[in-house]
This record gives structure tokens, sequence and C-alpha cells, in this order.
């Protein structure tokens, strides 16, 4: 392996004159996409082929005229979001074939999220802040940005390896860079423990009661930030609504603004929201990290989200889990560990498959949480019931028998999770029969 790719996410903490800079190129960034978009549109309705590297040399050699002020940041600004298209209609295409229709869109100035991207040859480090020449008090550490100079970062960059690009990007009024870098095998095992092999598997039924309920008996409970948050957040937005600001197309049209009240609580909805998804983050990127850590093979459901959101009922409460954001991580913790995630089949009917004799109940609903087989009188929780089948599942797709888990490594695990803050509770784990 000639080298490990992976991400290091920092915030920065920029000046005045560092976020008038920012605002610049997340305009021409916005600015070279929607040109590039709009190239596209009417070549594809007039019938004519043009490669996204052919509207960027035509972009290039207009700029200097039109836009003039391209060139007061880096030239990566302009460049990549032609990149960026390119592979957001070849997207459209291939989806297109499926019947999902994935249109790429404009970009607007007051989108939440904003961003540009630097290539690693302009990209620097350095621990002195080339801007005042003087040696910072601190363990501090800056990113030199092209056309700007440094930029302090909140914390040092954890890995030693070859910068292949940062993409600085504004979220809730707040500035992160986004670190893609090359490190060796090394340097990865250096930055990231590894626990001892014990070839262990683990089924994992996720849902809404508890977020992730396990083949070896361990519940972990979801924090659910979105609805503890959710009377503030809607205080706020009544608040909001209340203050003066255009509220039909005829009103932005007469030229009506916003009030400097509206926009203070609209800054305040966003920081909201902004803590409301880093919770969510926190909690799944150390439940995944924690599951990776102990068990080799992992099986887990393909839930198809998207159908999930359109139960009116579940809906907030499935966007407040972040299902898929789940086995995404999974995904890539795994292969990053040299371990292995099966993902179940879609229609696989953990919930409805008796783990005991393998009987399907075809009339479970939502609302029973005991699972009691009409065939061998297995009364097991519902979700538990789940994880033993997908964990049968994982057993037969490896063709091996796999080691039980011991008492020892049961309380590791709990350990584990209690160190990073998870709640946890425990199910009765013996087969109840009828006598």
């Amino acid at each position: 392996m000639n080298g490990i790719a992976i991400s290091h996410r920092i915030e920065i903490l920029p000046n005045n004159k560092a976020k008038t800079y920012f605002k610049n190129a997340f305009g021409c960034a916005r600015l070279a996409w929607n040109w590039g978009l709009a190239r596209w549109r009417r070549n594809y309705k007039l019938g004519i082929k043009e490669s996204v590297y052919d509207m960027k040399k035509a972009f290039n050699a207009e700029k200097k005229e039109k836009f003039p002020f391209t060139g007061d940041v880096t030239k990566y600004a302009t460049q990549q979001p032609f990149i960026h298209l390119g592979r957001g209609i070849t997207k459209y295409f291939r989806d297109l074939k499926e019947g999902i229709l994935s249109y790429p869109q404009f970009k607007l100035k007051k989108d939440k999220y904003q961003s540009f991207y630097i290539g690693g040859d302009q990209v620097k480090l350095s621990d002195i802040n080339t801007n005042s020449n003087r040696i910072e008090k601190g363990n501090s550490q800056y990113v030199v940005i092209p056309k700007l100079g440094c930029v302090k970062m909140t914390e040092k960059l954890r890995f030693n390896g070859k910068i292949e690009s940062v993409t600085i990007s504004l979220e809730g009024g707040r500035y992160y860079a986004s670190f893609s870098m090359m490190i060796t095998q090394e340097e990865y095992d250096r930055t990231h423990k590894k626990e001892v092999n014990k070839n262990l598997g683990i089924g994992i039924d996720v849902g809404i009661s508890s977020f992730a309920s396990m083949s070896n008996g361990i519940k972990v409970k979801a924090p659910k930030p979105l609805e503890k948050s959710q009377r503030q957040l809607q205080k706020l937005n009544r608040q909001s609504a209340k203050k003066k600001h255009p509220k039909t197309k005829e009103e932005k049209k007469r030229g009506m603004k916003c009030s400097n009240n509206y926009k203070k609580h609209k800054q305040k909805i966003q920081k909201l929201n902004e803590k409301i998804a880093n919770q969510r983050k926190d909690f799944l990127h150390k439940l995944s990290a924690c599951i990776v850590s102990q068990f080799d093979y992992i099986c887990a459901e393909n839930l198809d989200v998207q159908e999930m959101l359109k139960n009116k009922r579940l809906a907030r409460s499935v966007s407040d889990m972040s299902f898929y954001e789940f086995t995404r991580q999974l995904d890539y913790k795994t292969r990053y560990a040299e371990k292995q995630l099966i993902r179940a089949d879609q229609f696989f009917p953990s919930s409805k498959m008796c783990s005991n004799c393998g009987g399907i109940k075809k009339d479970l609903t939502l609302q029973q949480r005991t699972y009691i087989c009409d065939a061998c009188g297995l009364k097991i929780d519902r979700d538990y019931n789940a994880s033993l089948n997908l964990y049968n599942e994982l057993k037969q797709h490896l063709g091996e028998v796999l080691p039980e888990v011991t008492p020892v490594d049961l309380t590791a695990m709990l350990s584990h999770f209690e160190k990073n803050g998870l709640v946890t509770s425990k199910v009765e784990t013996g087969i109840q029969q009828k006598t």
C-alpha cells in the first residue's frame, strides 16, 4: 500500500481581513459554478456537447475582462467548481438510468454552506505568524493561504504526510479548514490505536426507541439532539417570524429589507442548528469508532432512509437519528481498520424473523416491542431479536464459527462506551420459550 487517504477538519479563526478574502473566494467559486452550469444547460438544450474542461478554458479566457476580481483570490477558487460540476453532471446521467432525478442546481449567496477549494501545492503550514513576523504564545499553528497569509487554527494538524488539498468552508458562522492528506501505513498506525484482534462478530439493529441494539445484549440510546432542542428552536422561529422581513415575493420585488433584529435571530437559529448537528456527529463518530475497535466483523441493515422519511409520523425522528450517516461511518472506518462490514439485504426480514426457529411473523406492527413466535413460542425483545438475526446472517455470509463474546469482552466494551459518554442498557439475553 503506497498510502492512505485521510482527512482532518479543523476550525480556523480568521480576522476581518481574512473573512473578507473568504467571502470573495466563496463568491468566485459560486460564480464559476453558476457560469458553467448555465452554459451546460444552454448547450444541452441545443444538443451541443462540450466538456467541463473546455468550459473552464472558455471561462478563463474571459474572466480577466469580465470578472477581474477573481484574480484577488487563489486560482483554485474558480477552477475546482468546474471539476465538481463535471462530477455532478455524470451523477445526473447515472441516476437518471435508475429513475432518480438529481439535476445540478444553481448556488445562491444565501445558502447555509459556502466553500472554496485550494490545491495542496498552494497550501503551507507554519508555526509562526508570518503576517506579524513573531512567534505567539501557545501551541498555535497557522495555515498559509495564497494571496492572504496566515490564518490561525484552533489545533495542530494531527498527521504527518502530504497535503493533497484544503477546503475552506463556512457553517453556522464558523470557518473550517478540511485537510485532505496522504499518509503512510506507519503514520496511520501511530495515530490510530489498534485493539487486539479477537475475530469477534456483532449484529447491529438500528431503530428509534434505541439507536443501536446489538446481538451481545447491549442497547445504545440516541441523544436525540433535535428533539431536546425542539422547543427552543420553535421559540426562536416564532420570534424571527415577527421581525421585519419580506414575507412574500411582492414585498421582495418592492425592495423590502430585513431588519437587524431579524438578522440577529437568524444567526441564533443558525448557531442552534449547528449545535444540534455537532451533537449528532459527536455521538455517531464515538459510537462507530467504539464498535469498529471492538469487533472485526459487523453486520448492519441496509435501510432505505428515503422511504422511511415519507412516513410523516416518523420523519422527524428518523432525521434526528441519521441512520445513513452511521452506516457510512462504519463503512469507511472498517476499511481503514482492515475489518469487514456486511450489509444485510434491504428486504431481509430481521424484525419479523424468529432468531430461534427462523419462522416469519407477517403481522408484526411497530407498536409491538416484544417478539412472540407463533411456531416455537419464543418471547424476546423485538430489537434484540433483529440483532440476533443479523448476527446469524453474518455467520452464514462468513461461513465460519465466530467466537462468543465473553464477560471480559462485554465489560471492556461497556467501559469503552462509558468513557465516551454513551448511554447504554442491557436486555435479557436468555431465550424464553413456552413450557
